[in-house]
């Protein structure tokens, strides 16, 4: 997976999950959070057009 597409799947995971709590801003703990996912489903084996 290109560097980019990893990155911008981190921030849009990040920015739901702000909006999932109501909140309009993102906090460091969503990044932490959104990398752990994307890299764990990334570890996984989903398909790379998910993060697109």
């Amino acid at each position: 997976m290109d560097l980019k597409f990893l990155f911008q799947a981190i921030c849009t995971e990040a920015g739901l999950m702000a909006l999932r709590e109501r909140r309009m801003k993102v906090t460091s703990d969503d990044f932490k959070k959104s990398k752990e996912s994307v890299l764990y489903r990334k570890k996984e084996g989903s398909p790379e057009g998910l993060y697109l």
